[in-house]
């Protein structure tokens, strides 16, 4: 059943039980009331009639005695609207108001009634039965008076009676028709207010509910996506995608504090952000760390348009959450969504800096942060295909640290480290983002530069030759000589269509800058057949 009909049909069936069991209560409760009352109507009259007998009667024949009483009971009859009878203790009818006397021996005997038996027996008797000589349902109050030894009955219609039962009834009836109608007018209105009110909420609620179904969504999905991330750059290509959808009237960036406690920028998103706001969370952050020993720890720092909060990890302080506008104040909702948001950003953060810093301990080298050996020889294989795809050049760059042993057994391993290090650096200063510079073994290192020529190969070669050469190295207070670089270059597809044959290449040239006297360039040979 729909709840509209409910709201109308429960109130209807509990009202109806509650005026039946009322009314045959009321009723059962009534009849008593209207016989007791019937019943000292009847007494009162007989109680009238009575002092006749004793006072007042002939002491002639039974005719004239008949006569008498008949005369007095049509008098008391008019006078209390009742029937009034005389009858023998033998059940002879000697007196009655509605009949002549005449008529009286045509009257059968009285013994037959019930309330003239139980009368001689009990001296008065009520009872309600039907009149054969009226032919109507009758009430009858006989009494037995002794000092005449004649039985004085009283007797009124039971219409009455029935008449006030049956009012009652109807009175029922209408009452409890007149409340369905109130019930179901009332019950319509209230389903209609319902209605009203209930479609209103829903105007109210349904935008809330599919926007927050779908931050839900776009928070589970990018959830899943930086969990199948493999590195922060991965991660910063999920960010850039989803967060403009999940907070689109806002711009901001997720910053990631790293295993040196600096704070860097993984992404960013939106037109507000500006660099100047990287650099004010950054110095914001250093001046909170550096005056405090203990790390914020679900802190949340907003305004009317700013909104910064701090990606917590099972109590770790691992980087923020900076969100700004210039049109949207941020309000309680945005606070909200940004709480139930950091604890599940931070843990995808969380496992991507872990497979991120697992990727770098298996490609890189510790020392120096280059890339290894086994990252270059597998970035090698699609550097080439890639160029065989588009027909590009490869430059293949093999770099050694001239005398490199002597820094080692002049200065120690410690000061070879930091010419490692230098070197590296000045590797990544001055290459570009796709060229791949890895540690080879030792002091030799790897350059592969894509769509790179001869001429560019060579030009690369000589200014990373130049940088290293100008660096001064301060180790224990003394002035390290200066370090030279020997570099030999092969070229794809000039020098070769293979990784090994490029290698070997770029490795030769190499031997012959050593054996030109270090610090050089030198290109690999094409050997041209004699014919």
């Amino acid at each position: 059943m729909k709840l509209h009909n409910k709201i109308i049909v429960m109130p209807i069936t509990v009202m109806l039980t509650i005026f039946i069991i009322s009314m045959v209560g009321m009723e059962f409760h009534l009849k008593e009331t209207l016989q007791d009352q019937l019943e000292q109507k009847l007494r009162t009259f007989a109680s009238f009639a009575s002092p006749y007998l004793v006072e007042n009667s002939p002491q002639t024949s039974a005719e004239t005695q008949s006569q008498y009483l008949t005369k007095r009971a049509v008098q008391l009859s008019k006078t209390s609207s009742s029937r009034i009878s005389y009858i023998t203790v033998k059940g002879k009818l000697l007196a009655d108001s509605d009949i002549n006397v005449a008529d009286l021996s045509k009257v059968k005997n009285q013994l037959n009634h019930p309330e003239v038996t139980y009368a001689l027996e009990n001296n008065e008797r009520l009872a309600f039965r039907y009149s054969d000589t009226l032919k109507q349902d009758m009430v009858y109050l006989a009494i037995y008076d002794k000092d005449s030894n004649i039985i004085i009955r009283t007797s009124v219609s039971a219409d009455a009676y029935q008449q006030a039962i049956l009012t009652m009834r109807w009175s029922f009836l209408v009452i409890i028709f007149v409340s369905i109608i109130v019930i179901v007018i009332f019950g319509t209105l209230l389903i209609n207010l319902i209605k009203k009110a209930v479609n209103h909420e829903r105007a109210l609620q349904e935008p809330r509910i599919i926007a927050r179904t779908r931050e839900i969504t776009l928070i589970q999905t990018m959830t899943t996506m930086l969990n199948a991330a493999s590195t922060l750059d991965d991660a910063a290509i999920v960010l850039q995608n989803i967060m403009p959808k999940l907070l689109p009237l806002m711009s901001g960036a997720i910053f990631i504090l790293d295993e040196k406690s600096s704070l860097n920028e993984v992404s960013h998103w939106g037109n507000d952000w500006h660099d100047d706001i990287a650099t004010m969370t950054k110095n914001r952050w250093l001046l909170q760390f550096q005056s405090s020993t203990n790390l914020p720890l679900n802190r949340c720092h907003h305004s009317e348009h700013s909104l910064c909060y701090d990606l917590i990890h099972e109590g770790d302080f691992i980087g923020i959450l900076q969100l700004v506008t210039k049109e949207k104040i941020i309000d309680i909702q945005y606070q909200n969504l940004l709480k139930s948001l950091a604890p599940q950003l931070s843990s995808a953060m969380v496992n991507v800096l872990l497979k991120d810093s697992l990727r770098n301990q298996a490609i890189r080298d510790p020392l120096t942060e280059l890339y290894n050996r086994r990252f270059m020889l597998e970035s090698f294989e699609q550097a080439l295909n890639r160029a065989g795809r588009q027909k590009s050049s490869l430059a293949v760059l093999m770099i050694d640290i001239d005398l490199f042993k002597n820094f080692n057994d002049s200065y120690g391993h410690e000061a070879g480290d930091k010419v490692l290090v230098m070197v590296a650096e000045q590797f990544l200063l001055n290459l570009r983002l796709e060229d791949i510079a890895c540690r080879y073994g030792g002091e030799e290192f790897c350059i592969l530069c894509p769509d790179t020529g001869l001429r560019e190969a060579h030009v690369l070669a000589e200014k990373l030759r130049q940088c290293v050469a100008e660096q001064q190295i301060i180790y224990q207070g003394n002035s390290l000589d200066s370090v030279t670089l020997s570099i030999g270059i092969s070229i794809y597809p000039n020098h070769g269509h293979s990784s090994d044959e490029l290698l070997q290449q770029a490795d030769k040239a190499l031997y012959n800058a050593k054996d030109q006297g270090r610090n050089c360039t030198v290109v690999t040979r094409i050997n041209v057949p004699y014919c």
